[in-house]
């Protein structure tokens, strides 16, 4: 029997989950409510293990090691990625739950945002050649992946890739982290309220007036645009990536209201001398890259085992 994986990606609304063949290859997927909030305490969690348990029965004749399983949550995994041990805020109960002792087999947790740019590199952008690339998923807040040389850098703590935590605007707001004007600040959904002085509640919204040519919303958009322009202009000096891919609703939801003035900002900013240019793309895959992506995480630990 063909092993598979599964992919399960754990977001505030939705569970997402795909199964992956052993050619990398998404052959199927669907989507769940994660009720976070629901009156029944950590109901998602039971809906994940169930989830989890029925397809191993569906895909495997229950036999766990012909169904590999990774998880992709908001939060920091610790250092071997059985758990996510740091989620403040969010997904009561996720913090230290061991998913593998609970299921007796081995299951793998990783960031989401880690897990959608090894989704990005290894399901599309490695077979373009990139070894070098950094993934930023622009959203209700901001974060990222790296990736050096072929593999996944996830840094001490498990904290690389936070980008939305680097700083903007030295006399900004402090965020969560201690950190002050934050580009996670300048540009995430969950703040556009506070800095349009409370006009436009999401993103969506201050994008549509921006297109509609608003004065106050062109100011307040391209504000952002360009303190992102300056976030990845610093990236690219300091790790010299081949590629900046972007994801996350905002990027798929702007498009060109986002591609096309940043490219006009970055121009001011990027520093490239000979023939080097910074390449930015949009994010190769959509909403299912944090499932992707844990999909591939439980691939290649099942290749590690096997060494």
């Amino acid at each position: 029997m063909e092993i598979h994986y599964l992919g399960v990606d754990i977001g505030g609304t939705n569970i997402k989950v795909v199964v992956m063949n052993e050619a990398g290859l998404v052959i199927g997927q669907e989507e769940l409510h994660t009720e976070d909030s629901a009156s029944i305490p950590e109901i998602w969690k039971s809906k994940i293990i169930a989830l989890i348990e029925s397809k191993t029965q569906e895909l495997a004749g229950g036999d766990a090691s012909k169904l590999r399983c990774g998880i992709s949550a908001p939060g920091l995994a610790d250092k071997h990625n059985t758990q996510i041990i740091c989620m403040p805020g969010r997904l009561s109960g996720i913090e230290k739950f061991d998913w593998s002792k609970e299921l007796g087999r081995e299951i793998s947790v990783l960031n989401d945002a880690h897990a959608a740019c090894l989704a990005e590199y290894q399901g599309h952008f490695q077979a373009l050649g990139i070894k070098n690339m950094l993934m930023l998923t622009l959203g209700t807040g901001v974060g990222g992946g790296v990736i050096i040389n072929g593999d996944l850098y996830q840094g001490a703590f498990q904290r690389a890739g936070h980008f939305g935590h680097m700083t903007v605007d030295h006399m900004g707001s402090s965020t969560m982290t201690n950190m002050v004007g934050s580009l996670e600040f300048a540009l995430g959904n969950f703040s556009v309220k506070e800095r349009t002085h409370g006009k436009f509640e999401s993103v969506k919204e201050l994008v549509a007036a921006y297109e509609r040519g608003e004065t106050l919303a062109t100011y307040w958009w391209l504000s952002s645009v360009q303190k992102l322009a300056t976030a990845l202009a610093s990236l690219a000096n300091g790790y010299s990536p081949e590629l900046i891919v972007l994801g996350g609703g905002i990027t798929a939801g702007a498009g060109a209201h986002l591609f096309k003035p940043l490219s006009e900002f970055l121009s001011l900013y990027t520093w490239a001398p000979g023939e080097a240019q910074l390449d930015v793309r949009p994010a190769y895959f959509q909403g299912f890259a944090g499932a992707i992506g844990a999909a591939f995480l439980a691939k290649s630990k099942s290749k590690q085992n096997q060494k």
